[in-house]
């Protein structure tokens, strides 16, 4: 059986303004305004947006001819803010403090919807599925050490389904306090660092605009990485 086996990704973001996500990015992660940004899983670049434009996640493959032609029988929409890339682009961990993307949020309109784009179609790796309340649901994918977490609405059919769509990132930081206290010298804003809902978690808020998306920064005990 053939397998797409995706690991890593690469964010593209739609923005208003290229030049000040750039610099949110360059103040984020380091490195230079004028190029993308790499962790060891991935990286993320920016385009400018226009009234159709939405943010799009293009995973990693190592053969993206063997990719492309089975995800095109497997009738992914070309709507989807989802699809491939080789995994060539993706480098090491440097010696910064974010190290990582730890996961992905995206929406969906429903629970099959889900599981059809995400386990089906890109054969990512399901691991979780809970009812967090009023007919919402999180489901879990793994690719590699990159978790996607899905929100999804009521798994009741409300007519034909939408585009999902990315609703922001978390990025993996060796410890959560350098990582604040780097940014605040920065002055980039963020909340402070809290404990997170997950145990042997810490993670604070980004509350930079320019970087076009919900923005977290989170630390895992290594005792209690999955």
């Amino acid at each position: 059986m053939t397998r797409l086996g995706p690991a890593g990704a690469v964010i593209d973001l739609a923005t208003a303004d290229t030049a000040a996500t750039a610099e949110a990015y360059a103040r984020l992660l380091g490195g230079s305004e004028s190029t993308p940004s790499s962790v060891g899983n991935g990286s993320i670049r920016w385009h400018e947006t226009n009234a159709n434009d939405t943010h799009r996640v293009l995973f990693g493959v190592a053969d993206r001819v063997v990719a492309e032609r089975l995800l095109d029988r497997r009738g992914l929409p070309h709507d989807e803010p989802v699809a491939i890339i080789d995994d060539t682009g993706f480098v090491e961990a440097g010696d910064g403090d974010i190290e990582a993307i730890d996961h992905l949020v995206f929406t969906a309109q429903s629970r099959d919807h889900a599981l059809a784009i995400f386990g089906a179609c890109l054969d990512l790796d399901f691991r979780l599925d809970r009812e967090i309340g009023d007919g919402a649901r999180q489901l879990f994918f793994r690719a590699a050490d990159l978790v996607v977490e899905v929100v999804t609405g009521s798994t009741q059919a409300t007519g034909d389904p939408q585009p999902c769509a990315l609703w922001g990132v978390a990025w993996r930081s060796r410890d959560a306090a350098v990582t604040h206290r780097r940014l605040a010298d920065r002055g980039v804003p963020t909340s402070e660092v809290r404990t997170g809902r997950k145990p042997g978690t810490r993670l604070f808020t980004v509350r930079d605009r320019a970087l076009a998306t919900r923005t977290v920064v989170i630390e895992t005990d290594p005792r209690h990485a999955e």
